[in-house]
């Protein structure tokens, strides 16, 4: 069938997806396939340039699976139906993960991320436009990044920003004048620099997606350059910003 332009995108019925359940109040349900445990997403689309970029996008291990669309009992328009991630998202993972996040794993997700933006802006020429920790997922202890609506190419003006949409209006206000999340305590040295530059107010003065590749490469996954350890005034100010960046958009 032919959406957003593409031609070969399978349709589901509707009667196939069972036990459908809402995970999500921006129009999200998980489904099963027939009678079967495998499960998939079903997520309500903005309008066919959303499926059309989910589908270029397609086919990167850390990118959310595109498998088709369908549409929703009494509902015309059509849904995507997408790979399930049985971890959540990256915001559920740091707040409620009862395994400790060691290092090594900060580090790999850290080069996952890079990985895949690397590849959306210079193999597919797409912005993803809506970064954050809701639309980064967990599956299999690995990334995937998720949700293409804000999504745009790159010749094109259609852009919502550095910061996203995800990000709380208020909360943008107050990054925009300057705020900053301080670095946590025991964080390698020389990866705090490194997202300390990412947050640079010039964009000129940030460095690009390969050289976050670099630096992240250069990193020992041992974490044996830690970073300062901070007062505990700073630490309870920390804790404060920590949660007004994580408290945004839930």
């Amino acid at each position: 069938m032919h959406i957003g332009g593409i031609k070969t995108i399978i349709r589901y019925g509707s009667q196939d997806l069972i036990h459908l359940k809402n995970i999500s109040s921006e129009g999200v349900y998980a489904a099963n396939w027939k009678n079967t445990s495998t499960i998939y997403v079903i997520k309500k689309f903005v309008d066919n340039k959303e499926v059309y970029l989910t589908r270029m996008a397609d086919g990167h291990q850390n990118i959310i699976r595109l498998y088709g669309v369908t549409t929703l009992d009494g509902k015309e328009k059509y849904s995507l139906v997408l790979e399930y991630a049985e971890g959540g998202t990256l915001r559920s993972y740091l707040r409620n993960n009862t395994v400790p996040f060691n290092w090594e794993n900060q580090l790999r997700f850290a080069k996952e991320i890079a990985s895949v933006i690397l590849w959306l802006h210079d193999f597919k020429e797409i912005i993803h436009g809506d970064l954050h920790s809701n639309n980064i997922l967990i599956h299999k202890d690995s990334i995937k990044l998720a949700d293409f609506g804000c999504s745009c190419l790159k010749e094109s003006d259609d852009n919502t920003g550095a910061l996203g949409s995800g990000v709380d209006h208020a909360l943008r206000l107050l990054i925009l004048n300057g705020l900053r999340e301080d670095p946590i305590q025991n964080t390698n040295a020389i990866f705090v620099k490194l997202y300390e530059k990412c947050w640079e107010h010039e964009p000129d003065n940030r460095p690009n997606i390969r050289q976050v590749i670099s630096e992240l490469n250069s990193i020992s996954p041992k974490n044996n350059n830690i970073s300062i350890t901070f007062t505990p005034e700073e630490s309870e100010e920390s804790v404060k910003t920590e949660n007004l960046y994580l408290s945004d958009s839930d």
